[in-house]
């Protein structure tokens, strides 16, 4: 069995590895477990793939899913940031939501039943399609405030780049939180992040580290397309 786990805070990922040895290994007494850092080349070998999800990331197109997804993908995430099944965009529709400070002996339970069930059901050939898909996108004002965003220009230099006036400017950032439910600029910056690194991996670049997740976005880039 081969895990994937994507998880920035390297003494929770140590947590993680323990526990799912204790579920896998001994508890279920799989001889071969594999459980490794998350990167897209080891998508395709992957059973399990667990990522610790930023704040409003699950509302975006997750490309990396489209042509081969893991039998089991589990989100960690903020239990505040849980959201609607119908508001998970096509790539993630089977995904398990587990609240990052779910106690440990909880959270396995819930990854053991998790992954008995979809063993039980077996291997499907169920197509993938982005049709109809209910993820968020970007328009195109706000594509220009997070190239500006992510330049670091301040919201009095972001209105003069965008000839609005400074309170305008404002109104574009929090109807961006507000779309995607972002409560603290901390979290925007998590989330731009995240964007970032998912614009980066449909521009081929695999390898996406720190320092290509803060390179501007182009402005007439388009985030978010369908596969082709």
């Amino acid at each position: 069995m081969n895990i994937s786990i994507r998880c920035p805070d390297n003494m929770y990922q140590f947590g993680l590895v323990a526990l799912l040895g204790e579920i896998f290994s001994l508890e279920m007494a799989q001889e071969k477990l594999r459980v490794e850092s998350y990167h897209p080349k080891n998508m395709t070998t992957a059973d399990i793939m667990i990522l610790k999800l930023s704040p409003g990331e699950h509302y975006l197109c997750h490309a990396e899913f489209y042509t081969r997804s893991p039998r089991l993908i589990v989100g960690l995430i903020e239990r505040e940031h849980i959201p609607a099944r119908g508001e998970i965009p096509s790539c993630l529709r089977k995904i398990v939501f587990i609240p990052h400070d779910t106690s440990a002996s909880q959270m396995g339970m819930v990854i053991k039943q998790h992954w008995l069930s979809v063993n039980n059901e077996g291997v499907t050939s169920e197509g993938r399609s982005c049709l109809h898909c209910p993820q968020k996108t970007f328009t195109a004002q706000q594509r220009q405030l997070i190239f500006l965003l992510l330049s670091g220009f301040t919201s009095k230099q972001i209105g003069v780049h965008m000839h609005i006036c400074h309170k305008t400017v404002l109104a574009h950032r929090r109807a961006l939180m507000n779309k995607f439910r972002l409560r603290t600029d901390c979290e925007l910056l998590q989330f731009l992040a995240a964007a970032q690194d998912k614009r980066a991996y449909r521009m081929g670049n695999t390898s996406a580290g720190k320092e290509t997740m803060m390179m501007p976005v182009s402005l007439d880039a388009d985030l978010y397309q369908m596969p082709g």
